[in-house]
């Protein structure tokens, strides 16, 4: 019976790892995973994290089930930090196992609709949004968002490509960071897009990440903000795995504006394909980040821990433009500085993405995105000097 089973494609992401591993060279570089790491290479646990468990230890009295929407109070305080006043009634909720999970549940329903919209994903984007449409059998199409090797955001392509659009089809973004390109649009971008996705009817579908990591935890919840506070209908995906540093602990969230009238319908709705495919989230992770929340001293620690990842993060962006400008005397690297988040893409031809690993031993996610986070001192030199070489290779 097995032997029918055909190939499936592998996340890119996924497989750098085996091919790290077997890569025999000694010096060699991983820039595919997508964690945050410190100076050391390491994924710390932050204080506030660890001072969160403790309380619950002592506190927490059942391991039972939640409902099958996860614990209400996550949600609301979770909820109320992201979308501010613009959260209330009017919102369907569910804490998720990440943020993929609160995607494919998302996906699953809108497939699932009578007249099932299309779906609008920019290109390049997450890696893991066309596995997680296809798998749920939804309705997609792309529009293009960056251009590698000219380093910079295609805007204004973007917004044509939207004008295929129908009302009520569903345009996914990101939020601040990126990924895979670390090119967040401008706030008058931002703005010219909602005024195009509201003209012309379309729901938007934003999907947080990377909560913090670009300008602070407030700042980087402005985009959610000013969504919920101006559709009437809108989608909210969130994930706290790199936020509070939690990755294996799953910290999610789906969030959903209705109407008044579809509120409850969109409950049992959300429900019910929660039931079919998770079944029930992991509570760990979700009750370390409400205890934090709901602690003001707690918070205050947290909020100080994400700011120095958040520093770190944009100090070795600024170290990469300031070592190629002096020790190679060249700029094409410079706009990794202007960036944010932990990922940019590489300016490389297929051939030379290649050539980078094969010949320095540097690993990169095909497509060139690089986790800058994970970059030391002596790894930025490393770096710039393979990719002067093989740019330069005849």
């Amino acid at each position: 019976m097995f032997e029918q089973v055909e190939e499936y494609p592998v996340d890119p992401i996924m497989i750098g790892a085996d091919y790290f591993a077997a890569d025999p060279q000694r010096d060699k570089l991983n820039l595919t995973v997508g964690i945050y790491q410190d100076e050391h290479g390491q994924t710390p646990v932050l204080e506030a994290v660890k001072l969160a468990e403790q309380r619950l230890v002592e506190t927490q009295t059942s391991k039972s089930y939640l409902a099958l929407t996860g614990d209400a109070a996550y949600c609301r305080v979770l909820g109320h930090e992201i979308m501010g006043d613009a959260f209330g009634n009017g919102w369907v909720s569910a804490q998720t196992s990440g943020g993929a999970v609160a995607l494919r549940v998302m996906a699953d329903l809108l497939a699932q609709m009578p007249n099932p919209p299309t779906i609008w994903l920019q290109t390049p984007t997450y890696g893991n949004y066309v596995p997680i449409l296809t798998a749920a059998h939804a309705r997609f199409a792309q529009v293009p968002y960056y251009d590698r090797l000219k380093a910079q955001i295609t805007f204004d392509q973007m917004l044509d490509g939207l004008k295929a659009a129908r009302a009520g089809d569903v345009f996914l973004m990101q939020g601040m960071c990126h990924n895979p390109t670390g090119a967040d649009m401008t706030a008058e971008q931002f703005d010219a897009l909602l005024d195009l996705l509201e003209a012309r009817g379309i729901v938007p579908w934003i999907d947080l990440a990377y909560l913090g990591f670009a300008q602070s935890w407030d700042a980087d919840c402005s985009m959610a903000r000013q969504i919920a506070a101006r559709f009437p209908e809108c989608i909210v995906c969130i994930t706290l795995s790199k936020t509070f540093g939690i990755y294996r602990d799953r910290a999610g969230a789906l969030f959903v504006k209705t109407q008044t009238p579809d509120r409850d319908r969109m409950h049992r709705a959300v429900s019910a394909i929660v039931r079919s495919g998770a079944s029930h989230a992991p509570d760990h992770g979700p009750s370390v980040v409400r205890t934090i929340l709901q602690d003001p001293a707690l918070k205050t620690h947290w909020r100080k821990e994400l700011d120095q990842m958040r520093a770190r993060v944009a100090q070795v962006r600024q170290q990469i433009a300031d070592v190629e400008r002096t020790e190679f005397g060249t700029d094409r690297l410079a706009y990794i500085a202007k960036q944010s988040g932990m990922f940019s893409l590489l300016p490389l031809t297929e051939t030379q993405e290649t050539a980078l690993t094969r010949d320095h031993g540097i690993h990169v996610v095909k497509g060139g995105r690089v986790n800058v986070a994970r970059l030391g001192e002596s790894d930025i030199t490393k770096l710039i000097r393979a990719m002067t070489e093989v740019t330069s290779a005849k």
